[in-house]
């Protein structure tokens, strides 16, 4: 990897978008469309995407699922198989400023199939922050299908991500080597020192109504009068931030698994922590009620088998496959198998595993255990950097994820804060809160300041929205889409699902599934108070 001098030179000469081998040309210019920008952004606006054949190597790494709808799979779909189109699109690098340097957004479309009259186009985002657009709908174009019949689909990898100027901090770290909360805000501080080596042209630019801003110059650049927009998770705060910006521009938005806009990042991580305890806890009292539970008969030995083996682990981890794994692990794997009621015969299965000593079915549940240094989005617990002589760099959506939190929030929490972090996420959940706790680090020494503006959605103008929000969340807790309702001011409509899981709609529930496909090819918001079981 370049260093700072070199990375400066790259950013400045549009090189690195044009280096990815195999992405077609750069949108080109077209004659007056529609915008919002005016005066120096109406080049921007004007653009109409040079749509080509995705490159035989898309969609690549499949996006991590965390903090997103679910896991992407490594390749289309079949019925989607040589049906996708891929596209730059320029960007202003800072709004303010648009001949300071331009981004390329790298955009994904899977034309609409018909029947029936095309709307125009639908722009998904999966969540995230940090996960890659282009391969979620790419890996997940099947689970839109009726959608796409009347719809163009359309997903991005918002700036800093996938092949968007993706954030860089080199490959690897020396620890500090220091030893409780002032050694992990030590090494949080030395990635962050990274991330500014390599990265620092392009740190500021990585906020949420930034790529809000792009999604406003995307939807000009595809012919559409109005934003139509699904989006997840963290893509619920991006839809949001649209309506806030552009509430002249808004078509038929539908947030799925709600941010709430009226929290903190600490108070964020503290309901997170109680919100993914409340569905273990289900999970355990559907586990002992059946036979063979390996928590055993009743919901209070499930809890303290749950936290022995928690606690075992920490102390003493056992390998698997060549890998040790250890508390962090076992948590990241409790956590991805409450994204999805789905997923609970699996954990049930690799619990019995554990309970035999063999880690096997933990360690593939966790994702192969790639912790590292996560972050504090919504949905996406983090683990403890890596201790030792070296480290690896935390994977690149946990960068993205890093650099899009920071530059989201004016927060900086020290080594000062961490004692009172574990304390009350502890309280909040003693299994998943002492491993979210040093997610409040992860800005320690961010190299650029940030910002509360992605919290401030009030949309007044902007025609009501479809909010859905399941009553036991993990990773969103149902209690934010109303306070994301009555911050957007619109008359927003909340649909509550009565179930587990993450994103309502992707769960296959057909009145869920109903509901927001007749919001989104009719118009038809549901009645208020609507709710789907």
């Amino acid at each position: 990897m370049p260093g700072l001098r070199g990375a400066l030179a790259v950013l400045a000469s549009g090189a690195l978008a044009g280096a990815l081998v195999g992405i077609p040309a750069p949108a080109t210019v077209a004659g007056p469309r529609v915008t919002a920008g005016g005066g120096a952004l109406d080049a921007f606006y004007a653009q109409r995407p040079a749509w080509q054949p995705c490159p035989a190597d898309f969609p690549g790494t499949a996006a991590s699922g965390h903090g997103s709808v679910a896991p992407s799979t490594a390749a289309p779909p079949s019925t989607a198989a040589g049906r996708f189109q891929c596209a730059r699109l320029d960007v202003p690098r800072d709004y303010a400023h648009p001949e300071n340097g331009t981004l390329r957004v790298q955009l994904v479309r899977l034309p609409a199939t018909g029947p029936g009259k095309r709307l125009g186009s639908l722009v998904i985002n999966p969540g995230g922050p940090g996960d890659s657009g282009v391969n979620y709908l790419m890996g997940n174009s099947d689970g839109f299908a009726h959608l796409g019949q009347r719809y163009d689909l359309v997903s991005f990898d918002p700036r800093g991500t996938g092949r968007t100027e993706p954030v860089s901090c080199g490959t690897g770290y020396t620890p500090a080597g220091g030893s409780g909360a002032t050694g992990l805000a030590a090494d949080e501080q030395r990635i962050n020192e990274a991330c500014g080596r390599y990265s620092g042209a392009l740190l500021p630019w990585l906020g949420t109504p930034d790529v809000a801003r792009d999604m406003d110059v995307l939807r000009s650049a595809v012919g559409d009068r109005k934003l139509n927009y699904l989006g997840f998770s963290y893509g619920t705060r991006l839809g949001a931030n649209y309506a806030h910006l552009f509430p002249r521009n808004a078509g038929r938005l539908v947030l799925d698994s709600v941010e709430d806009p009226t929290k903190n990042t600490w108070q964020t991580a503290v309901a997170q922590a109680g919100s993914f305890q409340r569905v273990l806890d289900d999970f355990a009292a559907d586990c002992v009620r059946t036979s063979g539970c390996p928590l055993g008969p009743d919901a209070a030995g499930a809890d303290r088998q749950l936290t022995d083996w928690y606690q075992k682990l920490t102390d003493h981890p056992i390998s698997a496959q060549g890998t040790d794994v250890d508390g962090t692990t076992y948590v990241y794997a409790l956590r991805e198998s409450l994204y999805s009621r789905d997923s609970w015969p699996s954990l049930r299965d690799a619990l019995a595993q554990l309970g035999r000593g063999d880690a096997t079915g933990i360690l593939q549940l966790s994702g192969g255990g790639s912790g590292g240094s996560g972050g504090s989005g919504t949905g996406r617990l983090g683990g403890r950097p890596a201790r030792g002589p070296a480290a690896a760099m935390p994977a690149q959506d946990q960068l993205a994820l890093r650099a899009i939190s920071c530059r989201d929030t004016s927060e900086r929490y020290g080594p000062a804060d961490y004692p009172r972090a574990v304390r009350e996420l502890t309280q909040a959940s003693p299994l998943f809160g002492p491993d979210i706790a040093p997610t409040l680090l992860d800005c320690y020494g961010w190299p650029v300041p940030g910002d509360d503006a992605s919290r401030q959605v009030a949309a007044h103008d902007a025609p009501p929205a479809l909010l859905v929000a399941t009553t036991r969340d993990p990773a969103t807790p149902y209690e934010g889409a109303a306070h994301m309702a009555r911050a957007l001011g619109n008359s927003s409509v909340v649909l509550t699902y009565h179930g587990e899981g993450h994103a309502a709609y992707t769960s296959g529930n057909p009145c869920v599934r109903q509901k927001v496909d007749g919001f989104l090819l009719d118009g038809v918001l549901p009645v208020g108070g609507s709710g789907c079981r």
